[in-house]
Order: structure tokens, then C-alpha cells, then sequence
């Protein structure tokens, strides 16, 4: 009872509903406890009771802003004047990049704001992608192109130059192997009209320069925006100066230079570091004894800053003058892990440019955090969810227990059901294997889609920084109901798409369980074949392989012909195929003539031979011969059947007749012992039961003579017209009373005109009375009953239907048989015979009769050909109840509906 419970329809809702509900609560239990995570409040944290100051992301948080003023301080000596950008400062950027070893003067200055310029409309990225592209592709070490080759090219004889793009088509073939002994160490390259013009314009021959250089010549005058402080551009500069200045140097160290001034001024632009309003105070000392500080009471310097004694919940000093890091940390608890994350990161600053000119560095957290910045926003944060740690931790765990059990509990009803314990497959189940596997990829695609669109909702408006070890820190506006709305925004899509996955995952448990996955696969499919193939060739191999053995010498003969006779090998190669082609044709002809006899044999005329005079071919001959003894066996099978059916309706018949004798005497006695003045009560009911039953007797014995006559067609037919509606309408009358005592209401729908059919009057008397008798005994009590003959397409045609008292268990074809009742428990009277009987006197007349079911609706159609009147007919119609002699009387026999 449990388990029909367990995989009924409730049951799979009730477990689905737990399971949505548990998966929910550990979606957003992890989402939740990982955004926390991001300001601190982990479960180590919540355990240990570290206030947020004391966490290793508040102490990632002071690294990083600790970074950015170190690198903005360095910054501002570099392009700032007097603490502040200086977009008309001007710098050597190469003496700038090299510490003034590598001096290129006015050809190599630039002001501050040229690069910014470059930066923003990427030429410096352009120029260090193109320099980054020649060191793979393009020769270093060769004189530059072939003078022949090059005077080849400008005269347009070997090479297609293409004008339209920078880069250009690669020389021909012919012309490239001119170049290979000059060129070990890449591509050639061969350089714009512009860039050759260009280049003669200053007395340089392009054969004389490297195929690196020219590349990079031809890149620089499309890519270089911005002029140098000598009025030219550095691929000038550097054709001026090919044994001493490196163009590739020049493009990739401009992109570096380029993209630090573009930080430096962004972070000036819109930076808080000098700012008073921070809750990070920070106090810095130079090498020159300079200090920074956006504390007022620090400006004195580092020692004023760490006598200052104040409670501090973050804090740390560090004095480089000695020439090591002397770390000092001033924080109430001296081992948090915040502090722990400052001292490593002070570690990392002593390989580090950004720390060089500090000697003295103080930071510390305001113990207040009275600013609006991320350290109060944060601690805000973990303060609000430091008391729900707990709730949050339980929900996971009891939630991904209970998804386990839900999940364990969805595989076991996977595919089945309360009714019964087979395995049920749906429509996507029964796919092949590779299709549903495809099918399945793509769901979960579309499950992670659904993930990422809802993550993207959520945090599309949230950013994050990098710490110094490469780490993301969440950095964006963050709300305690905002943030909870997103936790729940994001669970709810990988609730989803968890629940999407269940369709290919519930799908696989059901096929393995069926254990169809490998049968249902294209590979089981086309193997199964394929060995199917390999099996039959290996059981039919002494065929096979005298066929194979055969094709093998007819092509290996006729390769000889056409390798060694030349043309007239090849001639008579095709008398070969033209003989062969004969012999086939003629065997298909062979076949076509069995095949001919198969289906005169099947059709049923089991006296057709097939003439083998006319076949070529044992084959075709042992086939013939087996066709011809096919039909022979088929027609001593058929008579040997007609022989027993015979042997049994004699049997039927004289044993029929013997019992007549015996059972005329019982009656003549019963019939004698009612008419003698019995007083005895008891005796009087044993004769009377004698009575029924003899009479039961002599009924079933005259339905089984008459039932062996009509099957042996033992029986003669005198075929006159008929009105149809003449003779239902005397039946209604003889049954009338038998209906009205079964309380059944007839309804009968004839039509005015005559329905005139061809039959034996006797005959089709007897098979309605046999209908109406039927319908008499097993008709359900207090329903209806309808008769109607009709005209339709030239055919006249009679039914009757009832509704059935017991349940019909049976098929239609099967109440036409003998002894078959719908009485299962053969409790009525009845033999069986009636529609029996019925049928074969109305095919016997030229008839046909037939029985529909629909549940409990009982319908017989009785259809006969029509009579045209062009005279007058002789009998009007079948006007009175035939009379019959009493030795041929046929009284109506039960049926078994």
C-alpha cells in the first residue's frame, strides 16, 4: 500500500513540491552565504565573533585602497606639477621607460595629454598589437627583400600588390623561392605603394631594410595619431635611425607608457585619496621626508601618527629605514586576519615599485567609521547578517538533505506508476539515444542561459576590484534588501534551471530502467545490422564464397584483358560484361516466373505448375520444384480439412438422429404421465421439470441437424420476392407479447414503399425469428429496442439493436460461432446456435450479416440486393407466416447476446 502511494500522482506531486521547496532554500542559503562572504561574514567568522574590521575582506579592502594612493603619490611625481595632472607636461617616454638610457630627444617627447589621446583612441594598443604580430611572422635577421624580386615587383611582373588594405597578398610561388635564402626566419613581406614612396622619398631602399620593418613602417603610417615634440612620428624617427632605434621597441614600450598616464588620470579625475571624509586615515613618508596624509593631526609625519594612542580595530605601521620592513600592528586584537592579509600584502610591496619611495607607512581604520564609504557599508552589512549566520548555515544544510532525498525519491518513481510495476515511457523517451543526448545538451544549455540571465539581472549594476594576488573582491552598492532581492533573483534561476535538468535527467533514469539506452542508440541500431550481415554471410558462406570467389576471377580477368591486350582487351572485356549481363537477365526472367507461381498458389489455385522447360539454372530449377510440391502438399492439406469437417458434420448429424428415437419415446411417456391423476405434489414437479428439460433436448438436437445441414449446404432453397416490410411487420406481431413481458419497447422505422429481396421465405423467416428470440432473452429489461429496413445504394437492408443485459467480453465475429453465448455462466437456456444459424442461412440466400459492438449496444444488419419490379410480380410479397411440415419445422434457437 505504501509503495502504490509513493508512485501514485499525488505522491510524485507531493515529493516534486518538497523538492522545489528544499532546492529553493539551499539556492539561496549558498547565494547568500557567498555574498556575505564578500564583506567578511563567513561561518570561521561568525564562529570566532570577529567584528568586520577584523576580517580578512576588510583587510583586502585596505590593500587594495592602500595601492591605489601608493601608486597615485608615484603617479604624481611622474605626470603630475605641484599635486596635481599636468596634461602640458612633457616627458621623453623612452628615457621615461629605460631610466634615461635610451634618450630619443624631442623625437621620442611627447606631452602628457598626447598619450592620454593615444590611449583613448587606441593607436598605442594598435601599434603594440602589430609589433607583438611581426615577432612570429616577419624576418629580423635578412638584407630585406631580393633586389631581382623587389625590381620585379615594381615593374607589376611577378607579385599582385593589393593597395586597399595595410597588410598585403603574399608573392607567388616563383617568387618566393628567390626569397627563401634571405629570409630563414619568417615571411617576406612586400610593402605598399605609399610606404615604398614614402621610403624613397628619404633615400632608403626597401630591398635594404628587414621585412620586419617594412611591416611595421607601413602599419605606423596609418595607426600613429599624434606628432612627437620634433614635429614627426616615430616610423620616421626609426627610419632615420635603422642601426640604432628598434621600431618594434618604440611601438610596444609607447602602449605601456600610454595606458599608465590613461589610469593615472582616470584616478585623479574622480578620486577620493586626499580626501578627509574616508575611514581609511593613512599617513606616508618619502625618501625626501615628504608626507602624505588626509589626516591633519598626521602631518607631522609617521611618529606622530603612531603616538597618537587610540583604540583602533584596524591598524598597522610599517618603518622601512632600516633598510627591512619592521611591521608593527596596532590593532585591539593583534592576530585578526585582517591584520594578517596587511602583512602579507607589505611582504608582496617589498618587490613592488609602488612601495620604493615610502619609507614610512601608518594606516588605520576610523574606529567610528563615520564616512559613507565601503568599510562602513560593509560593516553595516555584516552586522545586519552576523546574527543570521546560523539560520542561513541550517537552511543550507537541512535543504540539501532534504534535495538528496527528494532527488533519491523522484529516481525510484521515475517511469512508474501505482497501477501496476512496469516501466512507462513517454514520447521523448522513446527517441534515439544520440537524438534525446542532443536534445538534452541543449536543455541544459538553456538551463545555464537561464542562470547567467538572472545572474546578469542581478549584479548587472554591481562591480568588483582585483586584490594584489589576483583575487576579485565584490565592490558595488550594497543594500541589505537590495542585495537579499538579488540573492533571491539568482537562486530562482538556478532553481530553474535545476528543474529544466530534471526533463534530460528524469528521461535517462527511465530509459535505464527500461534498459533501452544502448538498444535505443543509432550505433546498437547500425552494429546490430552490420552483425546481422556478417552472421547470415557466415552461415550461407559456402554460397557466399563461391559467389565472392567467382566475382574475384571475373575482375581479376578482366584487369588482365585491359592491362595486357590493350584496345582489345578492353573489347573483349565488354563481351564478358555483355554475357554476364545475358545470364543475369535470364536468371531474373527464371525468378519472375516463380515469383508468378507463388502468387497463383497464394491466391488460391493450388492446380498451377510452373513449366520448367522454360527456366535456366539449378537454382531456378530446384526452386520450381519446390513451388510445384508446394502446391501439391497445400491441396492434400485443404482436402484432408474438408475430409474432417465432413466426418464431423456427419457425426453431428446421425448422432443427432440416433438421439431422436429415444427422446420421442421420453416425451410420449412424460406426455402419458401428465394425463394420469397424479396426487403426489412432488411427482407432479419432477414430471414437469422432465418435460422442460426433454423438450430443451429435442430443440438443441433439431438446432444441431439443422446447424450441420446449413454448414454441409445440405439444404434446398426455393428463392421467390419478398416484401420485406410485409414479413418484419409479422414478427413484430408473433414477438409482441415476449417483448412486452421483458418489458422492452420495441421501436420499428419502415418505409412506405415495398422493399422487394430474392430469398427462401422459410429460410428468412427463420433467421429474424432467430434475431427477435435473441434479442427476447438477453435484451437488458426496460430498454428499447429498434428495428428498421431501409434502401441504400441499391441494396435493401435490415438491422436490429438492443442494448445488452450482461457485459459483452468477446469480439463481434466470435457470437457467430457454434455453441457461443454471452452468457458466460450459461445460466439461460440456449444453445449457442441461433446467430450461428442465422448467419449461414443469410449467406446461403445471398446475403451478408453482420454484428457491431459498441460496449453494450448490440446491433445485426441483414443486407440482401434489391428486386427491380419491371412486371408485375407474381407474389406480391410474403403476405401470412410460411407453413412448414411438422418433420422440417425449425423452431428458433438461442443466440448469445
Amino acid at each position: 500500500m505504501k509503495e502504490k502511494k509513493l508512485y501514485s500522482l499525488t505522491g510524485k506531486l507531493v515529493v516534486f513540491l518538497l523538492l522545489i521547496i528544499f532546492a529553493a532554500g539551499t539556492s539561496f542559503g549558498v547565494i547568500q552565504t557567498l555574498m556575505l562572504s564578500n564583506v567578511g561574514l563567513t561561518p570561521n567568522a561568525a564562529a570566532k565573533k570577529y567584528s568586520f574590521e577584523e576580517t580578512t575582506a576588510c583587510g583586502t579592502l585596505v590593500q587594495q585602497q592602500l595601492h591605489n594612493i601608493m601608486s597615485y603619490y608615484n603617479d604624481m611625481g611622474k605626470f603630475g606639477t605641484d599635486g596635481h595632472y599636468d596634461g602640458k607636461k612633457e616627458i621623453d617616454y623612452r628615457a621615461f621607460v629605460t631610466d634615461g638610457e635610451q634618450s630619443g630627444g624631442a623625437s621620442t617627447t611627447y606631452t602628457i595629454d598626447q598619450l592620454g589621446k593615444m590611449y583613448d583612441d587606441g593607436s598605442s594598443e594598435g601599434l603594440n598589437e602589430v609589433a607583438a604580430y611581426t615577432a612570429d611572422n616577419y624576418a629580423t635577421n635578412d638584407a630585406g627583400i631580393d633586389k631581382e624580386a623587389y625590381t620585379a615587383y615594381e615593374n607589376g611582373e611577378a607579385i599582385e600588390q593589393n593597395t586597399d588594405t595595410a597588410d598585403t597578398d603574399a608573392p607567388d610561388e616563383k617568387t618566393l623561392e628567390s626569397f627563401d635564402g634571405f629570409s630563414p626566419d619568417g615571411e617576406v613581406y612586400v610593402p605598399s605603394e605609399s610606404a615604398v614612396k614614402s621610403l624613397k622619398e628619404k633615400k632608403i631602399d626597401p630591398a635594404d631594410v628587414s621585412s620586419q620593418f617594412l611591416y611595421l613602417y607601413d602599419q605606423g603610417m596609418s595607426l600613429e595619431t599624434q606628432k612627437t615634440k620634433a614635429g614627426t612620428y616615430l616610423y620616421e624617427y626609426a627610419a632615420a635611425n635603422p642601426k640604432t632605434v628598434s621600431i618594434r621597441d618604440l611601438y610596444m614600450t609607447l602602449s605601456g607608457i600610454a595606458e599608465e598616464v590613461a589610469d593615472f588620470k582616470n584616478q585623479e579625475s574622480g578620486s577620493d585619496i586626499d580626501s578627509d571624509d574616508s575611514n581609511l586615515w593613512y599617513c606616508l613618508e618619502d625618501q625626501e621626508g615628504n608626507v602624505y596624509t588626509n589626516v591633519a593631526s598626521w602631518e607631522n609625519g609617521y611618529t606622530t601618527a603612531v603616538a597618537q594612542k587610540v583604540s583602533y580595530p584596524f591598524a598597522f605601521g610599517v618603518d622601512r629605514t632600516g633598510g627591512a620592513d619592521k611591521f608593527r600592528s596596532l590593532a585591539d586584537r593583534k592576530n585578526s586576519p585582517a591584520v594578517e592579509v596587511a602583512r602579507s600584502y607589505l611582504q608582496y610591496l617589498q618587490s613592488s615599485q609602488a612601495a620604493d619611495n615610502y619609507q614610512k607607512v601608518f594606516v588605520a581604520l576610523d574606529p567610528d567609521l563615520e564616512a559613507s564609504d565601503y568599510f562602513s557599508q560593509y560593516s553595516e552589512i555584516y552586522s545586519q547578517w552576523l546574527p543570521k549566520m546560523k539560520f542561513l548555515l541550517a537552511m543550507i544544510g537541512v535543504g540539501a538533505i532534504g534535495t538528496l532525498a527528494c532527488l533519491i525519491l523522484l529516481t525510484l518513481q521515475a517511469g512508474r506508476n501505482a497501477k501496476n510495476k512496469e516501466i512507462h515511457l513517454y514520447f521523448f523517451d522513446r527517441w534515439y539515444t544520440e537524438i534525446a543526448a542532443t536534445a538534452a545538451v541543449l536543455i541544459v544549455m538553456g538551463a545555464i542561459g537561464i542562470v547567467a540571465v538572472c545572474m546578469e539581472l542581478s549584479y548587472s549594476g554591481v562591480h568588483s576590484f582585483r586584490d594584489f594576488n589576483g583575487n576579485y573582491i565584490y565592490s558595488g552598492s550594497y543594500g541589505n534588501e537590495a542585495d537579499t532581492w538579488r540573492s533571491l533573483v539568482t537562486a530562482s534561476g538556478i532553481l530553474g534551471g535545476f528543474l529544466i535538468m530534471l526533463i534530460p535527467y528524469c528521461s535517462l533514469v527511465r530509459r535505464i530502467k527500461a534498459h533501452n539506452v544502448w538498444k535505443q542508440s543509432f550505433v546498437y541500431l547500425a552494429g546490430h545490422h552490420v552483425v546481422s550481415v556478417v552472421r547470415t554471410f557466415y552461415e550461407d558462406r559456402k554460397k557466399s564464397e563461391r559467389t565472392v570467389l567467382m566475382f574475384c576471377v571475373f575482375c581479376g580477368v578482366q584487369i588482365v584483358l585491359c592491362c595486357g591486350f590493350g584496345n582489345f582487351g578492353v573489347f573483349l572485356t565488354l563481351v564478358m560484361d555483355a554475357a554476364v549481363l545475358f545470364l543475369l537477365l535470364r536468371e531474373a526472367s527464371g525468378r519472375k516466373q516463380i515469383e508468378q507461381g507463388l502468387k497463383e498458389i497464394a491466391a488460391g489455385d493450388l492446380d498451377y505448375k510452373i513449366d520448367p522447360t522454360s527456366l535456366h539454372g539449378d537454382e531456378n530449377l530446384q526452386l520450381a520444384g519446390i513451388v510445384n510440391s508446394l502446391g501439391e502438399g497445400m491441396k492434400a492439406a485443404v482436402q484432408e480439412q474438408m475430409k474432417s469437417e465432413r466426418l464431423k458434420a456427419d457425426l453431428i448429424t446421425n448422432v443427432s438422429h440416433d438421439i431422436k428415437t429415444p427422446l420421442t419415446s421420453i416425451i410420449n411417456y412424460v406426455d402419458l404421465l401428465k394425463r394420469e391423476n397424479i396426487e403426489n405434489e412432488k411427482a407432479k414437479a419432477y414430471i414437469c421439470v422432465l418435460d422442460e428439460k426433454s423438450q430443451r433436448l429435442k430443440q438443441l438436437t433439431e438446432d444441431l441437424v439443422e446447424a450441420s445441414k446449413i454448414s454441409s449446404g445440405n439444404i434446398k432453397l426455393e428463392f421467390m420476392n419478398l416484401n420485406l416490410n410485409e414479413l418484419v411487420q409479422q414478427v413484430n406481431g408473433e414477438f409482441a407479447e415476449r417483448f412486452e413481458s421483458r418489458n422492452l419497447d420495441l421501436i420499428c422505422i419502415l418505409q412506405p414503399e415495398p422493399l422487394l429481396i430474392c430469398a427462401d421465405s422459410r429460410r428468412i423467416w427463420r433467421v429474424l425469428e432467430n434475431l427477435y428470440v435473441n434479442v427476447c432473452k438477453y435484451a437488458m429489461p426496460g430498454t428499447r429496442v429498434y428495428v428498421d429496413a431501409i434502401r441504400k445504394d441499391g441494396k435493401i437492408q435490415f438491422s436490429i439493436k438492443n442494448i445488452s443485459e450482461n457485459a459483452l467480453n468477446c469480439e463481434a465475429d466470435e457470437l457467430t460461432e457454434r455453441f457461443i453465448r454471452g452468457d458466460v455462466s450459461r445460466s439461460t437456456e440456449g444453445s449457442g446456435l441461433g446467430l450461428s444459424i442465422a448467419k449461414n442461412l443469410t449467406v446461403l440466400q445471398h446475403g451478408t450479416f453482420d454484428i457491431y459492438l459498441d460496449g453494450d449496444l448490440f446491433k445485426v444488419t441483414i443486407t440482401f440486393d434489391e428486386v427491380v419490379k419491371e412486371k408485375k410480380p407474381e407474389t406480391s410479397g410474403y403476405t401470412a407466416k410460411p407453413e412448414m411440415p411438422e418433420e422440417d419445422l425449425e423452431k428458433p434457437s438461442s443466440d448469445t447476446i
